[in-house]
């Protein structure tokens, strides 16, 4: 099938995709390079690798992986064989970018067919998503008209529609189900520290006759922006042997016009830092661009910190005066040497007496959860949540020992 490739009103390219083989086959033409997605501009004049490959790692990049936890029953249940039969399905659309493929004979418009103004199945997916239960079942056919085939991330997740705003609802990865209150935390935390931030709430999420703990968040680009993840960013600009990873992907955003990156990235890093979050992979934060200008507006607000708290441990292994988090290229990087390698400026105004009471706050939070969380899962005992409480208060003091320090 011929189909232009578009980015929202601009076409970006032709290309042949093969809907048998879930893969784009061939580039036609290439009619605006400026407006492709970051990944395939960058490999564009790179003769080491062929176009049509760099153009099937972005798109196949963009759909369900194949590590979603519990993907065999999802599969099961929108009777589809694999992620890749999802790629295509209602135009490729998504809610982190406006990028689409349609038919070349189409008159289609991004207006008649975008998920930022047109509602979408907002439950089907996601029940089957949630649903841990053994069970077979199908569901309807319009589950497929969504933006959560084009869901990354090894959480179960899905876009739902509430109160016209659209909201993302993620379930659990780990045993103790902590990770919506984590995100939780790194809210409480980016709201009194000041930091700009992606608000995360945690709900309970109905599933047939069962409640499910989800974390939601309200999406935070538009209709006319999309996120470029750091990796590609990263990989945008060669870096010099004499800067380390931080430096270099800073003047990457610097020269295009982000001015306040170096600071919005050492507060992220911070916010690491004092929940010892250990999935700050590059595709977990970037920036927000403009489709239309291609202006580089925005650093992402901070998201996605799930994988903190001593998450995965056992309530008697936890630890939180020592730990390893990723640093963009290195994935197993001292979080005290984290910390020297950022902008001392503004870890030196960090006003981190803000946060006197929140382990208190914390600990209260968790417990207003306890009694319904403990009826499935028996980690969610008091010497955990003292642990965490604690924790949290370790964290801060240790924060404010190595900043005097540097």
């Amino acid at each position: 099938m011929k189909c232009r490739l578009m980015n929202k009103h601009t076409q970006v390219a032709l290309v042949e995709y093969n809907e048998d083989i879930q893969a784009i086959t061939n580039i036609y033409e290439v009619t605006n390079i400026e407006y492709a997605p970051l990944s395939f501009y960058n490999t564009y004049y790179n003769m080491s690798i062929s176009d049509v490959k760099a153009m099937n790692q972005w798109f196949q990049g963009r759909g369900i992986p194949l590590w979603r936890k519990n993907l065999n029953h999802l599969l099961e249940r929108l009777n589809i064989s694999s992620p890749g039969d999802l790629l295509n399905k209602h135009f490729a659309l998504s809610l982190s970018d406006q990028y689409w493929i349609v038919d070349e004979s189409s008159c289609i418009q991004w207006e008649d067919i975008n998920f930022f103004t047109h509602d979408f199945d907002s439950t089907g997916f996601l029940q089957a998503s949630l649903d841990d239960s053994v069970y077979s079942y199908a569901v309807q056919k319009d589950s497929l008209k969504t933006p959560n085939n084009t869901t990354d991330g090894m959480l179960q997740k899905g876009w739902i529609i509430e109160n016209d705003k659209r909201i993302l609802v993620k379930g659990t990865y780990t045993h103790f189900e902590q990770e919506p209150f984590n995100e939780w935390l790194a809210s409480q935390i980016c709201k009194r520290l000041g930091f700009d931030y992606c608000n995360y709430i945690v709900d309970w999420y109905t599933v047939k006759q069962d409640k499910v703990i989800v974390s939601k968040c309200e999406n935070f680009i538009n209709g006319n922006e999309e996120l470029i993840s750091a990796y590609d960013v990263f990989q945008s600009s060669k870096k010099e042997n004499t800067i380390n990873d931080y430096e270099h992907y800073v003047r990457i955003l610097e020269n295009h016009g982000i001015l306040d990156a170096r600071k919005k990235i050492t507060e992220m890093f911070v916010v690491d830092y004092l929940t010892m979050n250990i999935d700050r992979h590059l595709k977990n934060f970037g920036i927000i661009r403009n489709v239309e200008t291609l202006k580089w507006e925005r650093v992402t607000p901070i998201f996605d910190t799930g994988q903190s708290m001593c998450c995965d441990e056992h309530t008697q292994n936890i630890d939180f005066t020592l730990g390893y988090g990723k640093f963009f290229t290195n994935t197993n990087k001292d979080y005290n040497e984290i910390l020297k390698s950022l902008d001392m400026d503004t870890i030196r105004t960090i006003p981190i007496q803000n946060l006197k009471g929140l382990s208190e706050e914390y600990y209260a939070y968790l417990k207003s959860f306890q009694s319904e969380m403990e009826y499935k899962n028996k980690e969610w005992s008091d010497e955990r949540l003292k642990n965490l409480k604690n924790g949290l208060s370790t964290r801060i003091d240790l924060f404010e020992k190595e900043r005097e320090q540097i």
